[in-house]
């Protein structure tokens, strides 16, 4: 994949999803027009990507997509479909140069199959997006999320039309580089409706509404679909990542804010406000007078530096680097702190496993490195509340670096390209 850090400031189905298709359309054909009158964002448009058809054929195409190569018998057996309606849309898809055939396969009973896969090389492209308090990490990737190219911009301001501006630039840079660009997925940290509109973000300091996906499709001329950073990350495992051996994990982060998604049965767990998990609200101590301290007051990066400010580790000034730094002195004080922040996240992660009995664990975020560097604090906390039945969870890290969250905001597009239940 190619990094570059800027120092730069369809036929549609039946239902809303189809409406806003039509319309996506129309506008991708409007660009040539739009573009001899030097109204358009984007330069040079290359011709939009089709369809995927109706129902049954997105079946296909989704299957396919998060499993793998399937002969058209499999096919008709997982998805229910019947064997003509399979061979009909299996053959739009090819022509439409969806898919494409693999070597025949003999069995040792049967006639011979043929299986069909994605084709990803020459297919759809995906620009993925996540906006922080300070930087736009954009990534373009094929259909499986799979990363090809990754922009870094600087967020001037947290104003709405600044972050706008700031993501538009790096989207037409990407899609001008990496045409046949299907879909734009936005993630922010905030309470995200509908996939279009974040109704507050305190990252970005927005406390009124943002039609955010709106206002990006007037600029692109592409589909937009936002969602929240951490869900959108959860997301992105889950259909293309650690969610293809785990049917049931949670995520935790810690950074500028904290988060908690979990996955059952396959399917993100987002409750009756989409806030499952995402408010940071989970009590993980009690203050001297009884009230509870939520994950994110105990967690989050400003948290452990007025943690460490407090033990006199820090100075006034100092951060997360002079944490560091310390660290690698092997500072005594500094090493409490980080171990202080291994075991509340070992109590937020034990009571998420408490409750959602997940197979694994999965840690990330900017200071995830942190807790890592707490000698074995993290773990040895978490299995010690654990009954022996839950003794074999597994626990893995994502890192601290920001590929993984631009990668689930462009799994997100994906998701709305292919249609279906999410």
């Amino acid at each position: 994949m190619r990094r570059t850090r800027s120092t730069a400031v369809l036929l549609a189905r039946r239902g809303p999803w189809s409406r806003r298709a039509a319309r996506l359309r129309r506008m991708q054909g409007d660009q040539h027009e739009a573009a001899d009158q030097g109204t358009s964002s984007r330069p040079a448009p290359a011709p939009p990507v089709p369809d995927l058809g109706g129902d049954s054929a997105r079946a296909v195409y989704r299957d396919l997509l998060r499993f793998g190569p399937r002969s058209r018998r499999d096919l008709t057996e997982r998805l229910g479909l019947s064997a003509p309606t399979v061979t009909r849309v299996t053959r739009e898809l090819l022509e439409a140069g969806h898919l494409h055939p693999l070597e025949t396969v003999a069995l040792a009973k049967g006639r011979p199959q043929q299986p069909l896969d994605i084709e990803e090389n020459h297919g759809p492209r995906f620009v993925g997006v996540k906006v922080t308090a300070d930087e736009v990490h954009a990534v373009v990737t094929t259909a499986r999320g799979n990363a090809l190219e990754e922009l870094v911009m600087p967020l001037p301001g947290t104003a709405a039309r600044t972050v706008v501006d700031s993501v538009v630039e790096p989207v037409l840079a990407l899609a001008e580089a990496h045409p046949r660009v299907a879909g734009v997925g936005v993630s922010i940290g905030g309470n995200v409706a509908d996939r279009r509109r974040v109704d507050s973000s305190w990252i970005l300091g927005w406390d009124r509404p943002v039609e955010l996906a709106a206002r990006l499709e007037e600029r692109l001329r592409l589909p937009v679909t936002v969602d929240n950073d951490i869900a959108a990350m959860v997301h992105g495992l889950n259909w293309f990542g650690i969610g293809r051996a785990y049917r049931t994990f949670a995520v935790l982060t810690l950074g500028v804010g904290v988060a908690i998604g979990t996955v059952v049965e396959g399917r993100l767990l987002q409750g009756r406000s989409h806030l499952a998990g995402l408010t940071g609200r989970l009590p993980v101590d009690a203050r001297d007078d009884g009230a509870p301290v939520p994950f994110w007051q105990a967690a989050r990066t400003a948290a452990v530096e007025s943690a460490a400010r407090e033990a006199g580790v820090l100075g006034a000034g100092e951060g997360v680097e002079r944490l560091r730094t310390l660290l690698a002195d092997d500072d005594p004080g500094a090493r409490e702190v980080c171990a202080e922040l291994a075991r509340t996240l070992a109590r937020a992660a034990a009571a998420v496993v408490a409750v959602a009995d997940p197979e694994a664990i999965v840690l990330g975020g900017e200071i995830i490195d942190l807790v890592l560097a707490a000698d074995g604090e993290f773990e040895g906390t978490l299995r010690a509340s654990l009954p022996g039945v839950q003794q074999d969870l597994v626990i893995r890290e994502l890192g601290g670096d920001f590929d993984q969250w631009a990668r689930g905001a462009a799994v997100i597009a994906i998701q709305e390209f292919v249609g279906g239940e999410v």
